[in-house]
Order: structure tokens, then C-alpha cells, then sequence
């Protein structure tokens, strides 16, 4: 376990952030560009809720770049705030990448 760091975090409603694909895509292009290691990560509801953070059916990002996520908070909305968190648990629970898009049938 590693010291608990500061953070910026960007809360939404479930979907928010995630709904359209593009938060995927700026996770993977981010992590592409500065490694895997970036510390930039998407916190799905559960992610949410084990890591204590405020609200029931919000989705998350974390950053040490307080420009990303206000970037994102123009981009999708939401409330940033800041909290601590352990990096490694960070590492170890939060690696997985925003949920692909929810495509609609549309069509007559």
C-alpha cells in the first residue's frame, strides 16, 4: 500500500461520461501517448462506491492533471472535487477502460 495522494476527480451520473464512447477512446489515446502508467484512471459505480466517493450510480475519472479533467467536465459536465487515494489501489482496481458505447437502433 502506497502513501494516499491527492487527486482531481470528475463525478457524473452513469453515462454521462462513458455513454457515447468518447471518454473510451480519450482514456486509450492518453495511455497510448504517456504509457499505461499514466495516472488517469475511469471508476465505474462500484469503483465508486469502494473507494468512498460521493454519490450512488456516478461514474468517475481520476487525474493528477487538473486540465484533463476540467477539459472533461467541459466536454460531459459533472462535479470535479479533489480526494485521496492509494495509487497502487488505484493500479490495481481502476485499469480497466470506460465501457464501449451504447449503440441504438435508430433505423425505421
Amino acid at each position: 500500500m502506497s502513501e494516499p495522494q491527492a487527486f482531481y476527480v470528475l463525478l457524473a451520473p452513469l453515462g454521462q461520461l462513458s455513454g457515447n464512447g468518447q471518454l473510451r477512446e480519450t482514456v486509450k489515446e492518453r495511455r497510448n501517448r504517456k504509457g499505461d502508467d499514466v495516472p488517469f484512471w475511469y471508476l465505474s459505480p462500484k469503483l465508486v462506491e469502494k473507494f468512498d466517493l460521493p454519490g450512488s450510480g456516478v461514474e468517475g475519472i481520476v487525474s493528477d492533471d487538473v486540465t484533463a479533467i476540467n477539459w472533461l467536465k467541459l466536454r460531459f459536465g459533472g462535479d470535479s472535487c479533489i480526494f485521496q487515494f492509494d495509487v497502487d489501489e488505484l493500479r490495481e482496481h481502476a485499469m480497466e477502460l470506460p465501457p464501449p458505447p451504447n449503440f441504438r437502433d435508430i433505423g425505421v
